[in-house]
C-alpha cells in the first residue's frame, strides 16, 4: 500500500495534462421544449499536483492518477405548456440553476472515483429566464410567458460522488475492442438528493485509455484520457459507440420540491426514475467530440410522458 509520501511523488512525477471542455444539453433534437431543456457547461480540468492533494492523501481512495476539474453551468426548467401565463400547478415549475463546479477526480487503471463540490443559486439570479429569451429571440419558438412564476433565489450547496469500474470485454485497445463500465454514485445537498447505479457499454476501433462519457448530469466531465509509453503511435483517429443506463431514486430535488425556505410553484416527484442515453464519439490524441441522445424518465406526477434530449460534448486536451 502506498503511504501518503511515496503517493504524493509519484503525482508529482507524471506530466501534467490538461483538458477543455464544452458541453451542451437540449430538448430540440427531441422535437420538445419542455421540462429539461437547456444546459451548458464550460470545464477546465488538469492532472498532476494541485492544492488538492492533502484531500486525496486524506481519502481512503485518493491514491492514483489525480485530476482536479473546474466547471461552470447554467440549466433551465420549464413545464410543458410555456404558453401560460399562468403556469399550470400540475405542471414541472419554471427553474433555473447557475452553478459552480470543483472536481477531484482518481484514477487507476480500471477504477474510478469522482467527488464534487457544488455551489451556485436557482431562481433569477441564475439569468435562465434572459438566456432563453435571447436564444428564443434569434429563433423560431415562442416565448415562454411563465418565468414570472419561477423558482425564488435560494444559494446551493451540494456534494455528489460517483465509482466506476472498467471491464475489457473483448479486443486490444490500439485495435477493436469493447469494454464494459458498471457505476455508482450519489449526490447529498438541498439541490438534490439521490442515489443511482447502472452501466455503460462502448465498442470500437482504438478508443480513449479513459472511463467514458457523463450519461446525465453526474460528475459533468470525465478526466482526460490517459497517455502511457507509445501513446505517439496511437495518435490517430479512433472512434467508440456505446450505450448505457441509469436508476436513480430521488428524495428531493430543488427544481421539483420547490424553494426550500419560501413558499413557492412545486410538484409531487417520483421516487423512481430511469434513464437510458445511447451515442457516437469520435476523436485523437487531442480532440474528442461526442453526441449523446438521453432518454429521462417520468420525474414526477401528472409528467404526460419521459424527456428526451441530446448532448454534444467538445473536448481539447492539451
Amino acid at each position: 500500500e502506498l503511504t501518503n509520501h511515496t503517493a504524493t511523488t509519484t503525482v508529482s512525477a507524471e506530466p501534467r495534462q490538461w483538458s477543455f471542455s464544452l458541453r451542451w444539453e437540449n430538448d430540440t433534437f427531441g422535437g420538445t421544449d419542455r421540462f429539461y431543456t437547456d444546459g451548458i457547461g464550460l470545464s477546465l480540468t488538469h492532472t498532476g499536483p494541485s492544492w488538492m492533494d492533502p484531500v486525496a492523501n486524506w481519502l481512503p481512495w485518493g491514491q492514483g492518477r489525480r485530476t482536479v476539474g473546474y466547471d461552470l453551468m447554467q440549466a433551465m426548467y420549464t413545464p410543458a405548456d410555456t404558453t401560460r401565463i399562468v403556469p399550470d400547478p400540475k405542471d414541472r415549475p419554471y427553474a433555473g440553476v447557475l452553478t459552480a463546479g470543483l472536481t477531484l477526480h482518481v484514477d487507476r487503471p480500471n477504477s474510478y472515483h469522482g467527488l464534487k463540490f457544488i455551489t451556485g443559486v436557482v431562481g433569477p439570479w441564475s439569468l435562465a429566464e434572459e438566456t432563453q429569451r435571447e436564444v428564443h429571440s434569434v429563433g423560431r419558438w415562442g416565448r415562454p410567458q411563465g418565468w414570472s412564476y419561477q423558482l425564488e433565489n435560494e444559494p446551493i450547496v451540494n456534494l455528489a460522488y460517483e465509482y466506476r469500474h472498467k471491464f475489457r470485454l473483448a479486443g486490444h485497445r490500439d485495435g477493436w475492442s469493447a469494454e464494459g463500465l458498471p457505476m455508482a454514485g450519489g449526490a447529498l445537498g438541498n439541490l438534490l438528493i439521490q442515489g443511482d447505479i447502472g452501466g455503460l457499454l462502448r465498442a470500437g476501433y482504438n478508443m480513449p485509455d479513459d472511463f467514458g462519457i457523463t450519461l446525465a448530469h453526474g460528475m459533468g466531465n470525465m478526466p482526460p484520457p490517459r497517455w502511457n509509453e507509445g501513446a505517439e503511435s496511437r495518435s490517430g483517429w479512433g472512434f467508440s459507440v456505446y450505450g448505457g443506463a441509469m436508476a436513480n431514486l430521488v428524495f428531493r430535488d430543488l427544481t421539483l420540491d420547490g424553494n426550500t425556505f419560501e413558499d413557492s410553484p412545486s410538484v409531487n416527484k417520483n421516487l423512481f426514475v430511469p434513464a437510458a442515453a445511447v451515442g457516437l464519439a469520435i476523436g485523437n490524441r487531442h480532440f474528442l467530440a461526442s453526441f449523446t441522445y438521453v432518454f429521462w424518465g417520468k420525474e414526477f406526477e401528472h409528467q404526460p410522458e419521459y424527456s428526451k434530449y441530446a448532448a454534444i460534448t467538445f473536448s481539447y486536451f492539451f
